[in-house]
């Protein structure tokens, strides 16, 4: 298993994934370095839909899943209060918690020894409001000065969690797509096809909730005091991600609302729901790590911050670019 987990990963990075956003090969990395980064990544999602599922983080629910000191029980800044979201929500929010979980075993039991620690990690209301007010930014307008530091809560807000959801989980559809096309092993094919699946129908569902929302206000307004819609939020975080990172294909991100094509005058073609990540061939399309790092951190130039405030984690058994301190943290060179 541990040989297929390890041709699989090589497969998705060593082709469309090791590309820089010119498609140009950045560096060339062993089977090691390409699961201990979806590993940080795995991290970052089981670490949010734990807090949301559970009310505690991932090194409260089994310390080997962090493994080690950059990810304590509190240090992401993840908070309780989702007790009162609705019996859907919470049910979505602890299935794909255990989804992304078992994603962190999985990953760990595959690398075994070579295993990084979890990155440190920044989840907090603070840093989604940083994101919102960056979304709304490279979207041409500005938030209210008057808004709190952290207005963005997908903790206790439960809006606000599909919100954030979306951050996520559009990104990890188009980081899968390209694995499916480039292996030529049928089994791994398969279990690539499998994966970017599971992703889709996550992406899927927060889509539709956030279609559910489209109109009604975020809570969230600009300067001039209209109000941000749920509707907008989208398509600014959307914005925001094809600004950052791009895409390999000539297609950017769609955006939640659509108009559909019509083969019959019974189709209602005014503001109909944008589920899935798709180019105009329906086909979802690809980002290099390079590209993924931008939008996780924040930054167009793969500096650490955002959602990685020390990057993510590597150790000196990486090809991974090393950085300070020598704790086994380290940013994805591009």
């Amino acid at each position: 298993m541990k040989a297929s987990i390890a041709a699989l990963a090589a497969a998705i990075l060593a082709t469309s994934l090791l590309l820089t956003p010119g498609g140009v090969a950045a560096a060339t990395y062993n089977d090691t370095d390409i699961l201990n980064f979806a590993l940080n990544l795995e991290c970052l999602e089981a670490e949010f839909y734990s807090w949301v599922a559970y009310g505690k983080g991932i090194a409260s629910i089994d310390s080997t899943l962090s493994d080690g000191t950059n990810l304590t029980a509190t240090s992401s800044g993840g908070t309780t209060g989702s007790s009162s979201f609705s019996a859907a929500t919470l049910a979505y929010a602890t299935d794909v918690a255990e989804n992304e979980i078992n994603h962190v075993r999985f990953l760990r039991s595959a690398l075994g020894s070579l295993a990084v620690k979890c990155p440190s990690l920044s989840l907090s209301p603070a840093t989604f409001t940083v994101a919102a007010k960056a979304a709304v930014s490279n979207y041409g307008a500005t938030i209210n000065s008057s808004t709190s530091s952290t207005a963005f809560d997908p903790y206790t807000v439960e809006d606000h969690f599909w919100l954030a959801a979306f951050i996520f989980e559009d990104v990890g559809v188009t980081a899968y797509k390209g694995a499916v096309s480039v292996l030529a092993d049928a089994s791994l094919a398969s279990t690539a096809s499998g994966i970017g699946a599971v992703e889709a129908m996550h992406a899927a569902v927060v889509r539709y909730q956030l279609y559910e929302l489209a109109s009604i206000s975020t809570g969230l307004t600009l300067s001039d005091g209209s109000s941000i819609t749920y509707a907008t939020a989208v398509t600014a975080i959307a914005d925001l991600r094809n600004t950052l990172g791009g895409t390999t294909s000539s297609s950017v991100e769609n955006f939640l609302l659509r108009t559909p094509t019509s083969y019959t005058s019974s189709v209602n073609t005014t503001n109909q729901p944008d589920l899935f990540a798709v180019d105009s061939n329906a086909v979802a399309f690809t980002r290099t790590p390079h590209e993924v790092l931008n939008i996780v951190y924040f930054s167009g130039t793969t500096t650490p911050g955002g959602f990685f405030p020390d990057g993510i984690s590597c150790n000196s058994n990486l090809a991974l670019a090393t950085a300070t301190p020598a704790d086994k943290r380290c940013a994805l060179s591009s």
